[in-house]
């Protein structure tokens, strides 16, 4: 399937649906407060220009290649392992980041599986830039269960499918993963308090997920103490950004020393 170039979409509105009678709206519920960065992120309808590709045929080798090309041309010439990280991390970032404030501060249960969501990437660069629900956002009163779906349904089989296509290790893309719900986790406990996401943070620190399954995130932050005692998160798997012309490294967060300028 090749990847659409789009204008206004067909898609229902969220407004379509009913959600005890009043539709959910994700953007007016984080507002201008401290997590105003998700606004934008996860829409109901495909409005906007842009490349527009279901988030499963993201599997197909010619639908990602051809993203990832339009990627690529800000980096001629560079290692092509580093610059599918560097666009997964945007990916990831937008996959865990808003997803998780709404699980876990608003209790909202969301579409998120692979099959349920397209993907709105800049119509230049091939960089993501929001998520398209084909289907409504509910309450929920399992926000851990919610992410822990989440995982499941969408970054496992994304991750199994871009590791195929690109030759880049899974091991590095749930690292990717992780950087970012780890993140975000810890902003969630810092603005409202530890308790509101301990499960969710069992989702990354446990070995084994719910029902026993390994859990691919474990290990993958580490925290380390500098010097002066100061502690810091730092990846177990290079992200490999620091092979880009013009990406600066992550500092401290990097496993490499390499990746540390």
């Amino acid at each position: 399937m090749a990847v659409k170039m789009n204008g206004a979409s067909e898609r229902p509105s969220i407004a379509d649906h009913s959600i005890a009678r009043q539709a959910i709206d994700l953007d007016g519920l984080v507002g201008d407060g401290p997590f105003s960065y998700c606004r934008g992120k996860l829409l109901s309808a495909h409005s906007q220009p842009g490349l527009f590709v279901p988030c499963s045929d993201l599997g197909e080798r010619d639908v990602f290649d051809e993203i990832i090309a339009r990627y690529g041309q800000k980096f001629p010439g560079s290692d092509r392992r580093a610059i599918v990280s560097m666009w997964t991390l945007y990916y990831f970032s937008m996959l865990t980041i808003a997803p998780s404030v709404h699980m876990f501060v608003n209790r909202i249960a969301l579409p998120m599986e692979i099959g349920r969501l397209s993907l709105v990437c800049n119509e230049l660069t091939g960089e993501p830039e929001a998520f398209v629900m084909s289907g409504s956002p509910e309450p929920t009163t399992d926000p851990a269960g919610e992410l822990h779906r989440l995982m499941l349904g969408h970054a496992e089989p994304v991750i199994a499918a871009i590791a195929a296509n690109a030759g880049v290790a899974p091991k590095l893309l749930w690292n990717n993963v992780a950087t970012y719900l780890s993140w975000i986790l810890k902003e969630i406990a810092y603005r409202q308090g530890p308790a509101l996401v301990e499960g969710g943070m069992a989702l990354l620190e446990e070995p084994n997920w719910p029902g026993g399954a390994r859990n691919p995130m474990f290990g993958m932050i580490r925290i380390a103490r500098q010097q002066c005692g100061l502690e810091f998160a730092r990846r177990k798997v290079c992200c490999l950004r620091y092979n880009l012309p013009g990406v600066g490294g992550c500092g401290e967060a990097c496993p490499l020393p390499d990746g540390r300028h």
